[in-house]
């Protein structure tokens, strides 16, 4: 990459290389330095949580040669795409798990040259914004100071962090057909996408996009807060709306939903409340993973 587009984000000085474990989500072996958070982090990566995630990469990655990690957390998804040849942007803002990640690439110098660590948010404009967090090496940090998890749950701020424009960083990165491009920002999805419709629609990378509707809070009553939830929703529902091929990761799989399905997918999806993990209210709007492609996959 040329040096105009080398984030001044990026961590310049590599970690020292740690001791480290190895694990092989389907297949794919990696290596995690050896902290009780990262070995926390990879047991639940392994459990298969993470397997429509997984699934959809192996069917897209052959297909494209760069990743762009929208919430990299400590970096299993981007060593993940590395492994099978990618080349990877991801961004971390938290300064805990930003560490981790940048560990666990020191721990992987065959994938590592391949990643391209940045150390701020995306949103819908430049900011400096207030991250909190719920724990240690928490993989739900997000820009939400309350969220909802079973009741409200107030986080501490952990940082202040750079936000950058997320389309003006797609557009320095190079936006394109045969790239992947993976959403999994606590909340802030629901800013960042329809912030990059535009982007979306004129050059249908594959996307994949997880949601966090109990992160959008809007006070104790929770009719404002579903309405809220159904507000993101449907934003996103409009900026995705020019792909050709849907598909919706549920408990029982992956599942797809052809265009003649999508005015169904308003009321008895969008519109129908549906129990979450963890979460005593059921949720209105998004609450499984959408991926979208312009190509048919074998998924569903």
């Amino acid at each position: 990459m040329s040096a105009s587009l080398i984030d001044p984000a990026v961590s310049p000085v590599p970690p020292p290389v740690m001791p480290s474990f190895s694990i092989a989500p389907r297949g794919w072996r990696m290596n995690v330095a050896d902290t009780p958070a990262a070995r926390q982090a990879a047991a639940e990566f392994t459990s298969g949580f993470e397997e429509g995630t997984l699934q959809f990469f192996d069917a897209v990655l052959p297909e494209c040669d760069r990743m762009v990690d929208f919430g990299g957390f400590i970096g299993f998804t981007s060593l993940y795409a590395a492994a099978q040849g990618a080349s990877v942007d991801v961004f971390e803002p938290s300064p805990t798990n930003g560490a981790l990640l940048a560990a666990n690439l020191a721990a992987n110098p065959r994938l590592s040259h391949r990643i391209r660590l940045h150390r701020h948010a995306v949103g819908a404009r430049d900011a400096s914004l207030r991250l909190f967090a719920k724990a240690h090496a928490d993989s739900g940090a997000s820009l939400f100071e309350t969220v909802q998890r079973g009741a409200l749950l107030r986080g501490r701020a952990e940082a202040v962090v750079p936000v950058r424009d997320a389309a003006a960083v797609l557009e320095e990165i190079g936006l394109s057909p045969d790239m992947l491009l993976k959403i999994d920002i606590e909340g802030a999805e629901y800013e960042v996408v329809p912030a990059i419709a535009h982007l979306l629609r004129r050059e249908r990378p594959f996307l994949h996009i997880s949601f966090h509707p109990f992160n959008l809070v809007r006070g104790t009553d929770e009719y404002l807060n579903q309405v809220a939830r159904l507000q993101g929703a449907l934003a996103i529902a409009e900026a995705v709306a020019p792909y050709h091929h849907m598909y919706f990761h549920t408990p029982q799989g992956w599942t797809r939903i052809d265009r003649s399905d999508r005015l169904a997918l308003l009321s008895q999806y969008l519109l129908k409340p549906k129990p979450v993990p963890r979460i005593a209210t059921p949720q209105y709007g998004f609450t499984d993973a959408l991926a979208l492609s312009e190509v048919a996959l074998p998924l569903g």
